[in-house]
C-alpha cells in the first residue's frame, strides 16, 4: 500500500492504461531509490577505502559506481518500454524492458570482472590494510542499505513481475555479500597480515559473475523466445475447455512482446455435427472474454472434429497403441480417416518433444510411418509432424 501510493504521488501520469503507468511508475521509483542509496555508498566506500588501504572497499565503492548506472539504465528501458504501440511496433515496446534487463545484467558481469581483476592484483602485490573502526561501523551500516535496496526492489519487482527488477534487486543483493566480504576483511586485518581482502574478493568477484552470467541467460532467452509461463499456459487451456461444445485444444502458440503483452493463437476443437454459426459464436466469446480476463491478445481457430465416428476411433486407438512405442511423440490431433475398401490414407498431426531436433524429424516419420503399416497393414499413414511450443 505504501508502495503504491509513493509511486502514484511522484510519478502520476497521463497514460490511460492504470495497469501501464502503475509499471512505469515503479519501475522509475526503483531507479531514483537505486541512484540515490548508490550515490550515497560510493561516496562513504571510497573514503573508506582510502583511509583503510582496503582494495576490497574500493572495488565494492566503485560496485555501487556501477549500480548508479544501473538504476539509470532502469528508469530510461521503462521510460521507453511504456510507450504506446505506434506504425513500426504495433505490440508497443514492452521488450525494451528485457534488454534494459540484459544491460544490466552485462554491467553486473563487468563489475565482477573488475573486482576480480583489483583482487588478484592485491595477492600479487599485498599491502597493508588499517582497521579503523569507525569505517567499520559505517560498511555494516552500507551492508544494511544495500539489504534494503534489495528487499524494496524485490517487493517492487514481485508487483509487477518484472525481470529487469529482478535483476536490480540481485545486483544489490550481490553487493550485501560484497560489502560484507569487505567489512570481514577489514576485520580480520587486526589479526593477520595476510592479504585476505584480495583472497575474499576473488570470491566475490567470482559470485558477482556468476549471479551475472545466470541473468544475461534469462534476459536472452526473453529476447530470442523461450517457453512461456506453465502457469500461464495450464489456465488458457483449463478456461478455453469451460466453453461449452469445445472438447479440446491443440497446436497452443504464446509470443511474448514484454510483459503483459502477450499474443496467443491455439486450435480449438468442436464436434463436427456442430452447427456452424454456434460454433463461431462459441469461439468469438471465448476469444474476447479470455483476451480481456487474462491480458492477452488471444486468436482462436476452429478445427472441426469426428466425435461419433467408430471407424475414427478406432483407428485413433490403434495409432496410440503404435505411439507407446514412440516416447518422443506426445500426442496426435486432428486424426482423420479417407478413402474405402482394404486400404485408408490415415491422416494425422504427431506433436514432437521438443528434444527431437529439426534434422531428425523426417527420419522420426518415417520410422513412424513404416511401424503403423508393420501393425496395421491396411493404413497409410500421412503424418504432420507438429512441434510442441508450450
Amino acid at each position: 500500500m505504501i508502495l503504491e501510493r509513493l509511486a502514484e504521488k511522484l510519478f502520476s501520469g497521463a497514460e490511460n492504461d492504470k495497469e501501464k503507468a502503475k509499471r512505469n511508475a515503479y519501475g522509475i521509483l526503483s531507479g531514483v531509490m537505486g541512484i540515490a542509496v548508490n550515490a550515497l555508498l560510493f561516496v562513504v566506500k571510497f573514503a573508506i577505502g582510502r583511509i583503510t588501504n582496503s582494495i576490497a572497499v574500493s572495488a565494492d565503492a566503485f560496485n555501487n559506481l556501477g549500480d548508479i548506472g544501473s538504476s539509470v539504465v532502469t528508469i530510461i528501458g521503462f521510460k521507453i518500454a511504456s510507450m504506446p504501440p505506434d506504425r513500426e511496433h504495433p505490440f508497443g515496446h514492452g521488450r525494451i524492458e528485457y534488454i534494459t534487463s540484459l544491460i544490466i545484467s552485462i554491467i553486473v558481469v563487468l563489475m565482477g570482472f573488475e573486482l576480480l581483476r583489483d583482487s588478484i592484483g592485491r595477492v600479487l602485490n599485498p599491502a597493508a590494510v588499517e582497521f579503523n573502526l569507525v569505517s567499520f561501523i559505517i560498511l555494516l551500516f552500507a551492508i544494511a542499505a544495500k539489504l534494503w535496496l534489495g528487499k524494496f526492489t524485490e517487493k517492487l519487482a514481485e508487483k509487477i513481475d518484472s525481470k529487469a527488477l529482478d535483476a536490480s534487486s540481485l545486483d544489490s543483493y550481490g553487493d550485501v555479500i560484497s560489502t560484507s566480504t569487505a567489512a570481514m576483511a577489514l576485520l580480520l586485518s587486526r589479526f593477520t597480515t595476510l592479504p585476505l581482502d584480495g583472497y575474499l574478493g576473488i570470491l566475490v568477484s567470482l559470485f558477482i559473475m556468476y549471479s551475472g552470467y545466470n541473468l544475461v541467460r534469462e534476459s536472452v532467452d526473453l529476447l530470442i523466445g523461450g517457453r512461456p509461463d506453465p502457469e500461464l499456459v495450464e489456465e488458457i487451456k483449463r478456461r478455453i475447455l469451460s466453453y461449452e461444445g469445445i472438447i479440446g485444444v491443440h497446436d497452443l502458440m504464446v509470443h511474448n512482446y514484454g510483459p503483459g503483452r502477450c499474443v496467443v493463437s491455439l486450435h480449438a476443437e468442436v464436434p463436427e455435427d456442430m452447427p456452424a454459426m454456434k460454433a463461431h459464436d462459441i469461439i468469438d466469446t471465448a476469444e474476447r472474454e479470455l483476451s480481456e480476463e487474462l491480458g492477452v491478445f488471444l486468436t482462436i481457430h476452429m478445427d472441426p472434429v469426428s466425435v461419433d465416428d467408430e471407424e475414427v476411433e478406432r483407428t485413433r486407438r490403434n495409432i496410440e497403441k503404435v505411439l507407446r512405442e514412440f516416447p518422443e511423440v506426445l500426442s496426435i490431433h486432428d486424426l482423420r480417416v479417407v478413402g474405402s475398401g482394404s486400404r485408408k490414407n490415415v491422416i494425422f498431426d504427431a506433436v514432437v518433444s521438443g528434444d527431437v531436433r529439426e534434422q531428425e524429424e523426417k527420419a522420426l516419420k518415417r520410422r513412424l510411418a513404416k511401424r503403423i503399416k508393420e501393425a496395421y497393414p491396411g493404413y497409410n499413414p500421412v503424418i504432420i509432424i507438429d512441434r510442441q511450443y508450450v
